[in-house]
């Protein structure tokens, strides 16, 4: 992968990165916005396996870890009723979840398929079991309760 990569490789950057903070965040007990800084500057575009990876895209970032930070409680509204269904969900997946419902919640300008795509993949990255089933018939459901498109 490039370091610049496309617009639409940059938003998936993006989409993880945050996921990773928002994990960072919860298990240190802190706000998800103080770690852009950190992630800004030490983590994106990184190598992997040697490999560069693509640089999240600042702004999606940005919007994403402050989101979840201002709308902590509203998200966790959404998502507890249906995480609790599931059993016991690792705090990853949380993070997963909760990154994805406020993007559903915040960014209606990109398609719902695009956004759950997303997180699908990324929690496939980590998960090889029915995690991928749970996030998707999660983020689904909020989605069809917070978007009529």
């Amino acid at each position: 992968m490039s370091k610049g990569g496309s617009l639409k490789a940059r938003k998936t950057a993006a989409r993880l990165l945050a996921v990773q903070a928002v994990y960072q965040a919860v298990q240190n007990k802190i706000s998800p916005s103080s770690l852009y800084d950190e992630y800004m500057s030490f983590r994106r575009g990184m190598n992997v396996d040697d490999e560069q990876m693509v640089e999240a895209d600042p702004q999606m970032f940005g919007s994403l870890l402050s989101g979840v930070t201002e709308r902590w409680g509203d998200l966790q509204q959404i998502i507890s009723p249906r995480v609790q269904q599931s059993g016991d969900v690792e705090p990853l997946l949380t993070s997963i979840l909760l990154c994805g419902t406020f993007e559903l919640l915040a960014h209606t300008e990109i398609d719902k398929p695009i956004i759950i795509s997303d997180y699908l993949d990324i929690t496939s990255g980590f998960f090889s079991g029915n995690e991928p089933k749970l996030v998707n018939g999660i983020l689904d459901a909020v989605a069809k309760e917070l978007r009529s498109n």
